[in-house]
């Protein structure tokens, strides 16, 4: 299997680069944070963009961005089962015990370790699209 590429440089780099603790971390925020960052873009959008103070115009922007990010790491988890569980757990902002409900006929454990795997997921694509 093929882990390593060659960049302009000569110098090899991860072709798949791993997510570090801290952020994992900061994706598993992030995901925490999708609805009210969705829900605000919303409404900023509801009410019109172009009435914006400076200060939601730059919460705009940046909530914008973070949801784009969020949604297309999402979209970008290979394992169907995961995306499904994220989508219903961060997605759709249903509660923990509420998504482990959701998928009863798997043993908590497995649907805490599938979470875990899809904030790994998010992680790494995020890590990949980093310049």
């Amino acid at each position: 299997m093929l882990a390593m590429a060659m960049d302009w440089y000569g110098e090899q780099i991860e072709l798949f680069p791993k997510a570090t603790k801290s952020e994992l971390k900061i994706a598993k925020a992030a995901l925490s944070r999708y609805r009210r960052m969705k829900s605000v873009v919303n409404d900023f959008e509801t009410k019109g963009i172009d009435s914006l103070a400076p200060k939601q115009a730059g919460y705009y922007n940046a909530y914008k961005v973070s949801v784009g990010i969020i949604e297309r790491a999402v979209n970008l988890i290979q394992d169907v089962d995961v995306k499904r569980i994220i989508d219903v757990r961060y997605i759709k902002g249903q509660p923990h015990h509420v998504t482990v409900a959701r998928f009863e006929f798997w043993h908590p454990s497995t649907v805490d370790r599938k979470i875990n795997r899809g904030i790994e997921s998010v992680a790494n694509t995020i890590k990949l699209w980093e310049i």
